[in-house]
């Protein structure tokens, strides 16, 4: 199919067994996040005449580089070949739900569910998480609107729970379900909150959400360099899957 730019330098480019999407990646203009259709070991990537044509529209559309989603390992190696490179190595972690999870969340400290309603574009609400994920993550990995949005939208349901410190959010953390699989999208917390059960209370409330959806398994992935993420993923049950997620770019100057 031929692009379709439904907004300046954002559309999707190609439809086939898996869809291709490019738009601007957070808070970072001059590269095109490639986000690419299927789960994350289930991407089938097109043959090399329409990769490079990918790039080549992405180059159309004013950018200077193309950075991918996190991808299975061997979709890594096939964009490889067309001269994309890592940049970013990812651990995938998983939890199976055959036991109901058993928490012991304090009342006064569990974290709640923010309403849908409360999450309009440019409400009080996205601008709080926004700002504690800028806190949390280093350039070029901090979201915007735009893309916690399609965070949102991933997956056939989801949620985000918020820990509250001093009146303010401290912590999110963003779950979502498709068939019987959760998966932790997103964990952010406050520098200041940090080693004060903030993160293991966010993470076990969302366990307990999917797990009454009826899922059998969650998934989620961080930095293979991330030690304090995965010493919580691995404390509430999470056991490493291989290989892991690899995050791809492309200068295209």
């Amino acid at each position: 199919m031929s692009a379709v730019e439904q907004s300046p330098r954002e559309g999707l480019i190609w439809s086939g067994g898996t869809s291709a999407r490019l738009r601007p990646w957070p808070r970072d203009p001059g590269c095109a996040h490639l986000i690419l259709s299927g789960s994350y070991d289930a991407v089938d990537l097109p043959d090399t005449d329409t990769l490079n044509d990918w790039k080549h529209t992405a180059r159309t559309w004013g950018y200077q580089s193309v950075r991918t989603s996190a991808l299975p390992a061997k979709v890594a190696e096939s964009l490889g070949e067309t001269g994309f490179v890592p940049v970013q190595h990812l651990t995938l972690l998983s939890v199976a739900h055959d036991q109901p999870p058993r928490f012991d969340l304090p009342r006064d400290a569990t974290p709640r569910p923010l309403r849908r309603w409360a999450l309009g574009p440019g409400s009080p609400a996205i601008s709080a998480l926004l700002d504690i994920d800028a806190s949390a993550f280093e350039a070029p990995w901090q979201l915007d609107e735009a893309a916690l949005t399609d965070a949102l939208r991933a997956t056939s349901a989801s949620r985000i729970f918020v820990s509250r410190r001093n009146r303010g959010i401290d912590g999110f953390v963003l779950v979502g379900i498709t068939a019987r699989t959760g998966f932790l999208q997103r964990l952010a917390v406050h520098p200041g909150s940090r080693r004060s059960g903030t993160a293991t209370r966010l993470v076990a409330r969302a366990l307990e959400w999917v797990q009454k959806q009826g899922c059998s398994t969650t998934v989620v992935n961080t930095e293979t360099t991330n030690h304090p993420a995965l010493g919580l993923y691995r404390s509430l049950g999470f056991r490493s899957l291989d290989p892991g997620l690899v995050v791809m770019e492309c200068r295209l100057t």
